[in-house]
């Protein structure tokens, strides 16, 4: 099946929204009418908190992700990622050549329609690929978009509250015990996922939802020296990106 922008055609959009949490899912409906050529579905996202250990256990690789970031995993970033392995296999069951993935409580804009038609033509592909629609990234080479836009070719990125992904990579971030953040994109870039983002991003974060997005956003959560040294020449290569302007903040 192939998803493009015309009358009949919608972009599909998986927004992943806690059950409980009414009030983010109306407030989304809200900012969903401003864009009528999303063909939006909302995914009950997992709660990591009502999971008991037997079923984190099973869903997911506590001792893998302790090696991997130092710290031990929280139930809320167990569930964001959960939710964000649902909204995959959906495109997998659905065929679906891409999708936008959103979180609920994100800003849109009515001036995304323009930039999201040329993703769209450009996610029809083999290449595993995946364009961050977010800020808060550190880029290399960019190239032209759409109008004012550009497309950055990314080194790393945290958040994933937005973001265009194909048929390919959500195929190849299926993971049955997944031991990684949602937003480990350095990760999923070196597992083989062309990593892009819109220049300048399109798409900000509201920062006070329920779902719990990133290990590298949470008040507190400091990294340890272990960490620090075990990803120094990455840490060193986004401090010089930093320093030559290739930083995008959210």
């Amino acid at each position: 099946m192939e998803i493009r922008f015309q009358k009949a055609g919608k972009m599909r959009t998986y927004i992943i929204n806690l059950k409980r949490s009414v009030d983010r899912r109306i407030y989304m409906e809200g900012q969903c009418r401003k864009l009528p050529f999303l063909n939006v579905e909302y995914i009950n996202a997992v709660d990591g908190r009502n999971m008991s250990p037997d079923e984190r256990t099973a869903a997911f690789d506590e001792k893998e992700f302790e090696k991997r970031y130092s710290v031990k995993v929280r139930p809320g970033e167990i569930g964001c990622t959960l939710s964000h392995q649902k909204c995959y296999k959906k495109i997998v069951e659905e065929r679906l050549p891409y999708a936008l993935i959103l979180e609920d409580d994100i800003s849109l804009s009515v001036d995304i329609k323009a930039a999201l038609e040329k993703i769209g033509e450009m996610m029809q592909t083999d290449i595993p690929t995946v364009v961050l629609l977010s800020g808060w990234y550190w880029y290399g080479n960019i190239t032209h978009l759409e109008g004012e836009y550009k497309l950055a070719n990314v080194y790393d990125a945290f958040l994933t509250h937005s973001y265009v992904i194909n048929l390919a990579a959500a195929k190849l971030l299926i993971e049955t015990r997944p031991y990684i953040t949602a937003d480990d994109w350095y990760y999923i870039r070196h597992k083989g996922v062309k990593l892009q983002a819109v220049l300048p991003h399109l798409i900000n974060q509201l920062w006070d939802g329920d779902l719990t997005t990133t290990v590298n956003v949470e008040p507190g959560r400091n990294k340890s020296l272990k960490w620090k040294l075990l990803n120094l020449p990455r840490l060193s290569t986004m401090k010089f990106l930093k320093f030559i302007g290739h930083f995008e903040e959210a």
